[in-house]
């Protein structure tokens, strides 16, 4: 659903589209630039054009108050101090004349986040916004959108007896396009409809095939009947793609609204826009994400506040859609930069009130990528695998437009070429974890009594608690509550996709019987509880959710091709169709999930852009009180956080990526060991010599203790260890570091299969000029026939599960770290058919992985 120009364009005549911003009644008061150009601050600050000895008493002020708890009256002292002693030596030039406040010498240094926020003034109802020298220049506190009751100001009088106007409420908001001005690149050079190929492996966003149809330099036209169509400008023959410009962004939207204040109800949300052309590791850091504006609450707002806030930023993507000129980093002249709202990356609701959509939970239109209804939502064929209009109407066609046809008036459709349907994406996290999943064990599992107490210390709750308890988890991997058979509401997507990774293994100890099987009936119910409507049978609720596990690893993968995303969507498909089967109610995350496939088409994988990254900023800004002052003070250093969380797993994998066989070593130089000394005793020499002369025959190594010729392989100077390692941006220990013990087991690659082993040491190695190699010496992990197939070894490849003996381990063995796959989560049990002891192996590589930190500062020695 949408515009109405994305079904129908009939023949006729057509004129251009007056571009209003909004639908106001004072036309005298519409809304002026977010800045004047000549306001905007310069690419190049000015305190490069002063002297390099003032220039430098600024900075020192600066670092002063920023890392050395100067107050800001200490700070200017020390800048006056400095200046005064270049007046003294004669050196302080009179023009330009040097500032002597902290707070000027940030501006002149070009780090002052003030420059670029505009506070607007805005409608106490509709949240219609005002430049500050609109609010001097009204002629009353009213609103000017027609119908609105809302206030703008209050006044006062001064000590001076001059009159203030204080606005009822603020928002800040940052220009895109002085923040643009800062992040360009050359965007030519990819190959559009690479994913054609069923087989082509998928790393970014750029190889959707959404990337290449983006348009520029066009307009709407209105048909004699009223459709809309863009066209060309300049009666030219066809539009310029974006990817032909030097300079073209595509951008990513993200709204969403969030509670602040403890124990008090007051929602308020971000406005942000991520610059998708930047590389995966540079793409969400914080510094690059523009927090476009903060919505003030205290309520969440309706699609008109939703429009008026986004209108100054629409602004300005209309005016990049046709080119704006800027200064260039690195370049001597300005360059035209061009960018568009790539695609709409919100959760459901904040999607459909963005698109002037029909909300999910509407009868007729809950659906913004096809036509199903809220009743088909329940049956198999949902699982198959007119906006123009309503800005002008009375308020009671757009309520009747909005029933018939699910579309209302936004915002977005004044920039030509914006298809809601086509450019907004369904989000992944909110759909499949807080969505499908949450529902899964909140609706199914917990709340249909299939993990009841009744039992006693063998009831499957007393089970389910006691395995995800004995979950040996990796170090930068969050834990799961203790008393999750208890307390069973999970807050985070991030539990929620933790704990699906388990679940193959945690269901099948929950529910085994004195055979370790899954038993073929239904658990009995509590006293006092009411028989659920859906079946409970274990066996088949088992095997429908590995369904689910299966589809979820495969779509969230890092990398993907087009022939898996198609065999994820079908594995989603048969869950949500089986769960029918068993009379399980469905919502509406189940039926949007069916558009997944054609989601990874538009703009490539999962992984790229679902909202993770979004939710942790959210996460900073509900950590304070008072957000705007938070906003407007942030440093642009704030990302050095060391905190766990789903922006801290992206930034970290992203900028393996840059590494050298996505490998990074600790900061600190480790230091030479004497490899006869270490490790069991004969083992780590005997080990690194014959796999160095295998790996640099050219350089004929022979034992030190020999008399060989050759070169000696010297115990104490060729091998430094390792405290640990960063391999696709997750650390690896090993086991002779005792405080990395927790992340010393991991999966390697092997002859085109995953083996579960144990790191026992971490090697730089290097010999004479030869560029140093990284190995670690490895134990794998001991199986045999006798361990009996367990329930999900139909998908176990899949899942990343292995079953092998505790404690058991092959020989020691060395490999480059290279091959190393990912971490594991490992789940001891007992088997009672074999009686022996087993460890579960879980691999976290589909679901993402969240390293606890990003730069190391204490190196274990």
């Amino acid at each position: 659903m949408g515009s109405l120009s994305e079904k129908y364009v009939p023949d006729g005549v057509f004129e251009a589209v007056q571009r209003h911003y909004v639908h106001d009644a004072d036309e005298e008061h519409g809304p002026a630039p977010a800045h004047d150009q000549e306001d905007r601050p310069s690419l190049v600050p000015r305190a490069f054009q002063e002297r390099p000895g003032v220039r430098l008493a600024y900075l020192n002020a600066v670092v002063g108050n920023v890392f050395g708890n100067h107050t800001v009256q200490a700070a200017t002292e020390s800048l006056n101090n400095q200046l005064n002693c270049m007046l003294v030596e004669g050196v302080l030039p009179e023009h330009p004349r040097p500032v002597h406040h902290l707070l000027s010498a940030k501006r002149w240094l070009g780090i002052d986040p003030d420059q670029w926020i505009t506070q607007y003034a805005i409608c106490s109802e509709c949240w219609k916004h005002y430049m500050p020298v609109q609010l001097r220049e009204l002629l009353s506190p009213s609103c000017t959108v027609l119908d609105c009751s809302g206030l703008l100001y209050d006044e006062r009088v001064d000590a001076k007896g001059k009159i203030v106007r204080t606005a009822k409420k603020i928002m800040p908001h940052v220009s895109l396009i002085g923040r643009f001005a800062k992040s360009i690149r050359d965007s030519r050079h990819d190959q559009p409809r690479r994913n054609d190929d069923e087989d082509f492996v998928m790393t970014d966003m750029h190889d959707g095939t959404l990337w290449h149809e983006l348009e520029t330099n066009t307009i709407h036209e209105i048909g004699e009947l009223g459709t809309i169509r863009d066209c060309p400008q300049d009666n030219r023959p066809m539009a310029t793609k974006i990817t032909e410009h030097r300079y073209g962004l595509h951008l990513t939207l993200n709204i969403d609204w969030m509670g602040i204040l403890n124990n008090r109800p007051h929602s308020t949300g971000p406005i942000y826009y991520a610059i998708n052309d930047l590389p995966r590791d540079q793409r969400y850091l914080q510094v690059n994400v523009i927090c476009a504006a903060i919505m003030p609450g205290p309520k969440e707002p309706n699609v008109q506040q939703i429009n008026h806030c986004l209108e100054p930023s629409s602004r300005e993507v209309m005016e990049l859609k046709n080119g704006v000129k800027m200064d260039i980093h690195g370049e001597d002249e300005p360059g035209n930069i061009f960018a568009d709202n790539a695609i709409l990356d919100c959760d459901m609701p904040a999607s459909h009130k963005c698109n002037g959509t029909a909300g999910h939970s509407h009868d007729f239109h809950p659906c913004a990528f096809c036509d199903v209804d809220i009743v088909k939502v329940n049956t198999p064929e949902g699982y198959d695998n007119c906006s123009f209009y309503s800005r002008d109407a009375t308020q009671a066609r757009q309520d009747a437009i909005l029933k018939d046809f699910g579309v209302q008036w936004s915002i977005l459709n004044l920039i030509s070429g914006w298809l809601p349907s086509k450019k907004s994406v369904l989000d992944f996290m909110h759909a499949i974890f807080l969505g499908i999943i949450s529902h899964l064990f909140m609706r199914v599992l917990f709340g249909g009594y299939m993990l009841s107490g009744i039992g006693g210390i063998n009831s499957p709750r007393r089970r389910f608690e006691e395995i995800i308890n004995t979950v040996r988890w990796p170090s930068h991997i969050t834990r799961l509550p203790k008393n999750l058979g208890e307390n069973q509401s999970l807050k985070k997507a991030d539990e929620w996709r933790r704990l699906l990774t388990v679940i193959p293994v945690v269901l099948w100890w929950s529910w085994r019987d004195e055979n370790d099987e899954i038993p073929d009936k239904e658990p009995p119910l509590p006293p006092n509880t009411v028989q659920p409507d859906f079946s409970r049978n274990c066996r088949s609720l088992y095997q429908t959710i590995l369904l689910l596990c299966t589809g979820v690893h495969i779509l969230s993968s890092r990398t993907i091709s087009m022939s898996q995303a198609r065999i994820g969507q079908s594995f989603i498909s048969h869950y949500c169709l089986e769960s029918l089967q068993l009379r399980i109610p469905l919502t509406i995350n189940h039926h949007a999930s069916m558009h997944i496939f054609e989601m990874i088409r538009k703009v490539g994988l999962v992984y790229a852009w679902w909202l993770f990254a979004f939710e942790r900023f959210n996460g900073m800004l509900e950590r304070t009180h008072l957000i705007y002052e938070y906003l407007l003070a942030l440093p642009p250093d704030t990302f050095q956080a060391q905190t766990r969380g789903s922006m801290m797993s992206q930034m970290a994998v992203y900028q393996s990526e840059a590494a050298e066989d996505n490998v990074r070593l600790p900061l600190r130089a480790a230091k030479f060991i004497d490899l006869r000394s270490h490790g069991p005793p004969g083992v780590f020499y005997t080990l690194l010599l014959e796999y160095c002369r295998r790996l640099w025959p050219q350089l004929r190594l022979v034992n030190d203790l020999s008399h060989d010729d050759g070169t000696p392989f010297l115990a104490s100077k060729v091998a430094r260890m390792l405290t640990y390692i960063r391999k696709d941006g997750i650390r690896y220990g090993c086991t002779m570091n005792r405080r990395m013990q927790s992340d010393s087991l991991g999966f390697i690659s092997r002859n085109s299969t995953r083996v579960p082993v144990q790191i026992i040491a971490l090697f730089a190695v290097g010999i004479l000029d030869v560029v140093p190699h990284i190995c670690a010496v490895v134990r794998q992990l001991q199986c045999d026939d006798r361990i009996s197939d367990m329930p999900w070894t139909r998908y176990g490849s899949t899942l990343g599960i292995h079953v092998s003996y505790a404690n058991e381990f092959g020989p020691y063995e060395i490999i480059p770290v290279s091959n190393i796959e990912c971490p594991l989560a490992l789940i001891p049990v007992h088997l009672a058919i074999i009686k022996k002891d087993l460890w579960i192996a879980v691999s976290f590589d589909h679901s993402g992985n969240e390293p606890e930190d990003l730069l190391d500062n204490d190196d274990f020695q």
